[in-house]
């Protein structure tokens, strides 16, 4: 695992120049892929290794991780299944109520955030605003074949929690992809997965009727793994991102002193274009 100090969203520029090799469904964890381009046709991702035992809790890292999808035309899909991004910042004066007073240009400050990107890597564009918090975010599609996502850890005690299922989808003509209910079309090694991920977004993946005629899904991957599940793998450091020592994750879970399981919600998808 690999920490960088914060630097600008441009340092997602420098992503392209490593590929992780991968195929159908992994896991993986961001934290362990910091500089790396992952292309694959469906992804479980996770904030770090004991996700949903441990908080993430290194500070000043700065982390991006590049996904591409399984071919060229194909869009991404990324749903969180959980989501919790934030610091223990002391808290701020809140200033005097005025209906004309300007949104602050960075709704996560002073806290840790998650942001994401579209391609290309030479010219990121934000998709929306800096994730953070710990309410389940809506989910997000691309336009093209790259997702790009950056982890930035701020202000004191940083808490990072997060897993999300990441999937290559194609809208039209399916070809030899599945095609979903809902009109979309993802790669045959996503129906029917050993995990029960619900790549369509419908669930006419993992339906035990036509034409999926699944079986019950085998549990999730175990929260200990890394981001090897079994299939050969060639990683390739990339020499434009300088290793600056491990990472941690220290700090037992427990839920935070304003928690509330009740705004845990999961936000409605908007309309695909």
């Amino acid at each position: 695992m690999e920490v960088y100090p914060p630097q600008l969203p441009q340092r997602l520029l420098l992503l392209g120049a490593a590929t992780l090799t991968a195929s159908a469904l992994h896991t993986a964890d961001l934290v362990d892929l910091c500089g790396r381009t992952w292309p694959a046709d469906g992804l479980l991702l996770r904030s770090h290794s004991a996700s949903r035992r441990f908080y993430f809790v290194a500070p000043d890292t700065d982390c991006g991780l590049w996904v591409r999808a399984a071919a060229p035309g194909d869009r991404i899909r990324l749903q969180f299944r959980f989501f919790l991004v934030y610091s223990l910042a002391p808290p701020s004066v809140p200033p005097a109520l005025n209906a004309s007073a300007p949104l602050p240009a960075d709704p996560c400050a002073p806290g840790s955030y998650l942001q994401l990107y579209e391609g290309p890597p030479g010219t990121p564009r934000p998709l929306g605003a800096p994730l953070c918090g710990l309410t389940i975010p809506a989910p997000v599609t691309t336009s093209g074949d790259l997702l790009g996502l950056r982890l930035v850890t701020r202000g004191r005690q940083p808490r990072v929690d997060f897993v999300g299922e990441v999937t290559s989808f194609r809208l039209g003509s399916c070809g030899g992809y599945f095609l979903c209910r809902n009109g979309r079309c993802i790669p045959p090694s996503l129906v029917c997965d050993r995990w029960g991920m619900d790549n369509c977004g419908d669930g006419s993946d993992q339906a035990s009727w036509p034409p999926a005629n699944c079986r019950a899904p085998s549990p999730e991957p175990s929260q200990e793994g890394n981001t090897d599940d079994g299939a050969s793998q060639t990683l390739t450091s990339s020499p434009a991102l300088p290793s600056s020592g491990p990472l941690g994750t220290a700090a037992e879970r427990s839920p935070p002193a304003h928690w509330d399981p009740a705004r845990q919600g999961v936000a409605l998808e908007g309309t695909e274009s």
